[in-house]
């Protein structure tokens, strides 16, 4: 019996492993399409909240995410417009408040949103 139950758990850790496996490739496949190959799971998630909340918060982008504060910022430097980063997030000061940044698409992450929405609507035709 004992057998059994260690034979369960292996099961059960490699279902676990093979579905984070598939979710990760699935969020992260539309942004490699767009020749982004270090595309993550989490610069998909941060862009795509920026995306759809359009003058959130870092703060507001970590909790509806769930990535730690540092992640966030970490990805919005990748994808921000500055030196190093992609250009596809702007991040605007809040005239209520100049200590809080307001993070919106740039002209270049809208033209990406778009050819996402594409992929993922092709994607979804494919699966469907």
């Amino acid at each position: 019996m004992n057998n059994n139950n260690d034979l369960k758990k292996a099961v059960d850790a490699m279902s676990e492993r093979t579905v984070t496996e598939l979710f990760s490739c699935a969020f992260s496949q539309p942004l490699k399409l767009l020749g982004q190959n270090d595309a993550s799971l989490s610069s998909y998630a941060v862009f795509w909240c920026v995306a759809e909340n359009q003058g959130i918060t870092q703060v507001e982008v970590s909790r509806r995410t769930g990535l730690s504060a540092k992640t966030v910022s970490r990805v919005i430097s990748l994808l921000g417009e500055n030196d190093d980063g992609r250009g596809w997030i702007r991040q605007d000061t809040d005239p209520a408040d100049r200590r809080v940044r307001r993070l919106t698409l740039s002209r270049r992450g809208r033209n990406v949103h778009r050819k996402l929405l594409e992929d993922v609507r092709n994607l979804g035709k494919a699966l469907g």
